[in-house]
């Protein structure tokens, strides 16, 4: 069975911008074969914002093609009982200082089992999932 990692927008950013800390393991987790990727549209639009902004159209642009070459990455929509999901680990873990993005992939990380994340943001570990780059 093919292990299913959830992809956070740090391991986007860590990949494509090469003084970032992480940069190297991410590079070197994207280069593993035979992974199942998933994400969500709310990490990929907060990640595109950062690009944005911070590196202008064409850096954004380089994490639409990046994402676009990962072969068999599926990405969730997000709906009304998902918003409810994410308000209910908002409240749940209420004091961590959560950003709703990453309160929506816990409830996504939560219900669908998935037991490894690719994050340089220690929060999406909250509900037991190990969290990949290692610090």
């Amino acid at each position: 069975m093919t292990e299913t990692i959830y992809l956070d927008s740090g391991i986007f950013i860590a990949a494509l911008i090469r003084r970032d800390g992480f940069h190297m393991q991410a590079r070197e987790l994207f280069g593993r074969c035979g992974l199942r990727w998933i994400t969500s549209v709310l990490v990929l639009s907060e990640c595109h914002s950062w690009f944005l902004h911070r590196h202008g159209e064409e850096a954004a642009r380089r994490l639409r093609d990046f994402i676009a070459a990962l072969n068999g990455i599926q990405l969730l929509g997000f709906m009304l009982d998902d918003h409810e999901r994410t308000l209910h680990m908002l409240d749940r873990f209420r004091g961590a200082a959560l950003t709703y993005v990453d309160a929506a992939s816990l409830a996504i990380i939560e219900q669908r089992k998935i037991r490894t994340v690719w994050s340089t943001d220690h929060h999406l570990g909250l509900t037991g999932a190990e969290i990949l780059p290692r610090s």
